[in-house]
């Protein structure tokens, strides 16, 4: 049996891990790299058409947004996800197969569990001709808002865990209050604050941390921001139960196109793509502030935004930090570990080969 990183490892994006053995094959994720001169994962036409299956750990672009290039290279495989994720992800070039609801593939042990990182997020262990492989996927188990099942009493002999914060000392409780700090300055002055966050994921991790600390201060989204949290106060599946009650009982009025006198705005969209969405940004930017709080892809708006200085960054943690990363290997009983999602920890070799187990 064969893993190669197709790409995540050693860098930032179009996370993509292909898994050959003697009866299957298959790709955990298949991601687009945003800004890349070569985006896609490194897979030749014959290990796409070749595959099997492609299980999805979520469905942010840079875990999913190749799919469509794997497709154009021949590949048939058919397409294993939570029905969360699925859903996400909209229409497809392939089969699909709802994670909860059906046996894993002949010849495949197959057990997963809650990531915590959005609705649908999951981690993945794999047990494949005497084998046992884990895949974390984006993981964390400090989500105020998102469920997790923590990986514990693992065995494998090939984990790929997320490390994507790095050396970052900082615990998930700091990084969240200089969140706050950061914002503090423009909530005291009673001034706009627009949030661009992706479409699913931590913007409501955000909501209801920014509600907690200024409780009189109006809330602003779009009209999908405005449904998916409607949508998770209900989710009984990928929410935990607290969040549910504070996000049922929080009130999210629609953000139009010019920014609001006073209150904190979520856009869906956290690299403003689109002309309308940078205009928007720029107008907050000299109302109030603009906060950017993941990855800024190079070329794109908010990579323009901050480069201007409009922009702030503030992390807000939904990954793990190398210390997260060891610690979550000492839980379990991993024989190598290869961090991923980071570009702090060089790909150490593209392909490993795996023996048959005794």
């Amino acid at each position: 049996m064969r893993v190669t990183f197709a790409g995540g490892v050693g860098e930032h994006g179009r996370n993509c891990f292909l898994v050959e053995g003697e009866t299957l094959s298959f790709l955990v994720d298949c991601g687009r790299m945003a800004g890349a001169q070569d985006p896609y994962p490194a897979l030749t036409a014959a290990q796409a058409r070749g595959l099997d299956f492609v299980f999805l750990t979520h469905s942010h672009a840079d875990h999913t947004g190749a799919l469509a290039w794997l497709a154009g290279l021949g590949c048939t495989a058919t397409v294993v996800a939570t029905s969360a994720t699925l859903s996400q992800v909209g229409r497809l070039p392939f089969p699909t197969v709802c994670l909860e609801n059906n046996p894993p593939p002949a010849g495949l042990e197959l057990a997963w569990g809650r990531a915590g990182h959005c609705a649908g997020s999951v981690w993945y262990a794999f047990g494949l001709e005497g084998q046992r492989l884990f895949f974390s996927g984006d993981y964390t188990e400090h989500s105020p808002v998102y469920a997790v099942d923590p990986v514990r009493g693992q065995a494998a002999r090939l984990a790929v865990l997320d490390s994507a914060y790095g050396p970052d000392p900082r615990s998930d409780g700091a990084m969240r209050q200089d969140f706050l700090d950061a914002v503090s300055p423009w909530a005291s002055a009673g001034q706009p604050v627009l949030f661009p966050v992706p479409k699913y994921g931590r913007g409501q991790e955000m909501l209801l941390l920014l509600h907690a600390r200024w409780p009189q201060t109006p809330l602003y989204g779009d009209a999908h921001f405005c449904k998916q949290t409607q949508v998770l106060a209900t989710d009984q599946t990928w929410v935990r139960p607290e969040a549910r009650a504070a996000l049922h009982e929080v009130s999210v009025l629609s953000l139009g196109t010019t920014p609001p006198a006073h209150g904190f705005c979520f856009l869906s969209g956290p690299q403003l793509r689109t002309p309308a969405a940078l205009a928007l940004a720029e107008a907050f930017a000299k109302a109030g502030g603009v906060v950017l709080t993941g990855a800024v892809d190079p070329g794109s708006g908010a990579a323009r935004l901050a480069g201007q200085g409009l922009a702030r960054f503030a992390r807000v943690p939904v990954h793990c930090t190398d210390r997260e990363r060891q610690a979550l290997a000492e839980h379990n009983a991993f024989q190598q570990v290869v961090p991923y999602h980071t570009a702090d920890h060089p790909c150490p070799q593209r392909t490993i080969c795996l023996g048959t187990e005794p």
